[in-house]
């Protein structure tokens, strides 16, 4: 099968804004960081508005796939620098392809970390694509860090400790 945004893939170039030394800038606290839970259109629509507007996203999600042949996926968590999203896909599924604009936006960075599954899981539960990504799992590699683990690097870069405690969670549950 073809795949519906190969063309903005293989032209896609960063801008040379992205591609300049910037310092980073320190994460804000978790009570500095408003949090949604999306499980209405009204705010799907409501962050829609707010992450469209933003040059890149954090994305992650959380599947199950105990006792499924090929699972599915339960949540899908977007940061921006001011808000951070968990969009319930079980109860909005069917709605979660009006995000596609913006995850085939190329001006719009989104962030992962190992993405190789996310990105098929996008596709084959939602419909959605993904165009200009960054994968801090692959860039991690390409540097030959001593580790490339998601919890190495926020303890090494942003000093924070990742709690891993809902790792393994049953995420159909809510």
């Amino acid at each position: 099968l073809d795949h519906p945004y190969f063309d903005e893939i293989e032209a896609f170039e960063p801008e040379e804004e992205l591609l300049k030394h910037v310092e980073p800038q320190v994460p804000k606290t978790l009570d500095q960081t408003p949090y949604v839970f999306v499980d209405t259109i009204h705010e799907l629509k409501n962050m829609l508005d707010h992450i469209e507007n933003q040059q890149e996203l954090a994305i992650d999600l959380e599947h199950h796939s105990y006792r499924s042949y090929q699972g599915f996926t339960c949540l899908l968590q977007i940061s921006s620098r001011t808000n951070d999203y968990i969009v319930d896909t079980l109860a909005l599924r069917d709605e979660l392809h009006i995000l596609n604009n913006v995850f085939t936006n190329p001006k719009v960075t989104k962030v992962f970390h190992g993405a190789d599954s996310d990105v098929e899981w996008l596709q084959k539960d939602f419909g959605l694509y993904v165009v200009n990504m960054f994968d801090t799992y692959h860039a991690a590699k390409e540097l030959n860090l001593p580790a490339m683990s998601l919890a190495y690097l926020m303890k090494q870069y942003a000093d924070i400790e990742a709690n891993k405690q809902y790792q393994l969670a049953d995420w159909r549950i809510r």
